[in-house]
């Protein structure tokens, strides 16, 4: 069996390069130990940052039909209320304002079936319940061995390249010695659950509720209900008051029960659909690559699911590494191309797992302050309702730690802040200024600009006063480069197609301004473009800036000509 891409692994990360692969016309082999796609919803909170990916590979209103509404709060049981992606009335415009998209609660169970079929629809190829066995780089490509689950037949799989997508137990890292940095922490324990709670959520609808009981048993000391379909679908999940990472096997019955003591009515219905221990990590692959075999997603950034962070940057992942594959395997880029895969994106990975571990201390924060065992908690609950000093001074820093757990549902900059400026494959004209943004909070606000390596701003634009406004985003992507120019900006349009017929690829140009064709709707785009009327922003197929020149130059086709070849690994 030939194909240019053996993915191993069809969740987030894997049916997603599947998918953007085919966009671009590249065939892959896409194999799961799984009998099917995800039959537990697992992630479900998509961000904007995703959601764009989702659009660009032509697929993000079918996500929005199944995804469950996000326009609800975050509500805490008993103790306090959040507000959730996107929903605080004081950042609603910065969460409009950063993209074109919306933040979607998309369980995986529903987002993995419109990948694997878009993808195949496509032409990608998908084996489940297949397995794989080894692999043997060789000059020209990859030897994999691969299992047939059911029958035990094996084939060998020759390949250009191996993406390894399979998940935090990686059998890709290992086989090619990858080493991963860091540690398990714990367990937790997931109950996926059919229970009717519309009259308990009414007044305080929560795509997410913590939970914490007095009278909570150590195995199950705090949990949480996350909604799949409002308000009768759910999965819970529960914490150990212990942080020794100790498994623990409850018994259907004590898990009813717990469930019950959540809910706290113990005659609603509960059907148990299934349910099942995962691992909180804090771990860090040391690289992404090795030859031709390359990792991305949850193989090489494993966290909790604090921030929502793990399949939204399996996805971005996948866009990051798709159209290098293809330019490469097409050969309009040089295979160094894939060597920025780790120089891009582990720093993403890093930044995404510190962050989650860091969010899932807050939790910690917070648990230790109402208490973790049954005599503690009735403590602090009496504390709590106590008018004396050490009431007040409880309730305060109750309050504190629950403001401190808004980073986790209203980050918008660890969602869209990723920078590849130090990456090759961007290029800086001598003397371009990188924007300072030290005094930006990177974790709540966007770094916005157009300087090399920084995602190409969304501003509104439209043709004219009668046609619908378009993203600077939706004009950019699809598999090609684009060049945004303005007034005087005409030679670089003409370059763009010169340069393109001379490296074979796809350049497409637009040019923005008064009378130009497209109208700047807002006047935005003049205030972030970062470049004069007659300047030019050239960006790479997955949103990002590759280059600019911030004037019109003598030769605007040999300077593009030029950036392109850099960008594309052609320049030694």
């Amino acid at each position: 069996m030939d194909h240019p891409v053996l993915i191993i692994g069809a969740g987030p990360s894997g049916a997603t390069s599947a998918l953007l692969l085919a966009r671009h016309g590249i065939r892959s082999l896409v194999i799961s130990r799984h009998r099917g796609t995800a039959n537990t919803p697992r992630a479900h909170i998509f961000n904007q940052r995703a959601m764009e990916v989702l659009r660009d590979a032509g697929i993000e209103q079918q996500c929005n039909e199944v995804a469950s509404s996000v326009e609800h709060s975050l509500s805490g049981q008993e103790y306090g209320r959040l507000w959730a992606w996107g929903n605080k009335p004081a950042q609603k415009g910065a969460y409009e304002s950063a993209s074109p998209c919306r933040m979607s609660d998309l369980p995986q169970s529903y987002l993995e079936p419109i990948l694997v079929d878009e993808a195949r629809k496509a032409g990608a190829e998908f084996r489940f319940h297949t397995e794989f066995v080894k692999l043997d780089q060789h000059e020209n490509g990859v030897r994999t061995v691969i299992r047939d689950r059911h029958t035990g037949e094996e084939h060998t799989v020759n390949s250009s390249y191996v993406l390894g997508c399979d998940g935090a137990r990686s059998s890709i890292v290992k086989a090619i010695g990858i080493s991963i940095m860091g540690r398990q922490l714990n367990t937790a324990f997931n109950v996926h659950i059919i229970a009717d709670l519309t009259k308990y959520i009414a007044h305080r609808p929560g795509s997410l509720n913590w939970i914490l009981n007095p009278e909570a048993p150590d195995w199950s000391a705090v949990g949480n209900f996350r909604m799949v379909r409002p308000w009768t679908e759910w999965v819970v999940s529960m914490h150990p008051s212990r942080k020794d990472g100790k498994s623990f096997s409850p018994t259907e019955e004590e898990i009813t029960k717990r469930l019950h003591q959540m809910i706290g009515d113990y005659n609603v219905p509960i059907k148990i659909l299934s349910t099942f221990q995962w691992t909180i990590n804090d771990q860090i692959a040391n690289t992404w690559q090795k030859g031709r075999v390359l990792c991305i997603g949850d193989a090489t950034h494993r966290h909790p699911p604090i921030n929502g962070l793990g399949s939204n940057t399996c996805i971005s992942d996948a866009f990051n590494i798709a159209w290098k594959l293809a330019y490469v395997l097409k050969a309009k880029a040089h295979p160094r191309l894939l060597d920025t895969l780790t120089l891009e994106r582990k720093p993403v990975g890093d930044w995404i797992v510190r962050r989650a571990n860091d969010g899932m201390e807050a939790h910690r924060r917070l648990w230790d302050i109402i208490g973790l065992d049954q005599d503690s908690r009735r403590q602090a609950l009496d504390l709590l309702k106590s008018n004396s000093p050490a009431g007040r001074s409880k309730r305060e820093k109750w309050s504190e730690a629950l403001e401190a757990m808004d980073l986790e549902v209203q980050a918008l900059g660890i969602q869209m802040n990723q920078v590849y400026s130090s990456s090759p494959a961007v290029a800086v004209e001598p003397g371009d200024q990188a924007p300072d943004f030290s005094q930006t909070d990177l974790l709540r606000e966007v770094m916005i600009s157009t300087f090399p390596g920084y995602h190409l701003p969304h501003v509104w634009l439209a043709r004219n006063g009668q046609s619908p406004r378009v993203s600077t985003l939706d004009l950019a992507g699809h598999g090609r480069f684009v060049i945004f120019t303005g007034i005087g900006g005409e030679p670089w349009l003409s370059a763009a197609q010169e340069v393109g017929k001379h490296l074979s690829i796809d350049i497409e140009g637009y040019q923005i301004g008064f009378g130009s064709q497209y109208l700047d709707c807002y006047g935005e785009w003049a205030k972030v473009r970062g470049v004069e009327e007659d300047g030019v922003v050239l960006v790479r197929p997955d949103h990002f800036v590759a280059w600019r020149s911030v004037t019109m130059v003598g030769d605007a086709t040999e300077k593009l000509k030029t950036a392109l070849e850099t960008v594309l690994g052609l320049r030694d």
